[in-house]
């Protein structure tokens, strides 16, 4: 239980995830990955997916402070991973996926270099 409380009172510790997605605070807003895909796709056809962080909110982009690296899982599949060159992008990638058998929804992780890794997921369907 102790280390529970540690990993709440620390940002850096473990991957955060929205509490209320319907009641999101600031700092949540600036980190969850948004991501925009298909609701249903079909099994081995290509579609794309974008992910976007600051989407809600504008996330800082400048030297001391910005989203490192994006990366998207089909569950937990890795699918693909997109590193970012802090100040000199922006974190929002675009990428064509194909899902050759389901695992789940799709998960994605943004990780900010000050306030650590942020998960968001989007269920989707895949048909036949």
């Amino acid at each position: 239980m102790a280390n529970k409380y540690i990993c709440e009172q620390d940002i850096l510790c473990g991957v955060r995830t929205a509490k209320d997605l319907n009641n999101l605070s600031e700092l949540e807003e600036k980190h969850l990955p948004v991501i925009t895909a298909p609701e249903r796709v079909k099994r081995n056809q290509i579609f794309e997916v974008t992910i976007e962080v600051g989407k809600l909110r504008p996330h800082p982009n400048e030297p001391g402070h910005f989203i490192e690296w994006i990366e998207l899982y089909s569950g937990d599949t890795f699918l693909f991973r997109v590193s970012l060159s802090g100040s000199l992008s922006f974190p929002k990638v675009t990428i064509p996926v194909k899902l050759t058998h389901a695992h789940g929804p799709l998960k994605a992780w943004g990780k900010c270099n000050l306030h650590g890794l942020w998960e968001n997921s989007k269920e989707i369907e895949v048909e036949e």
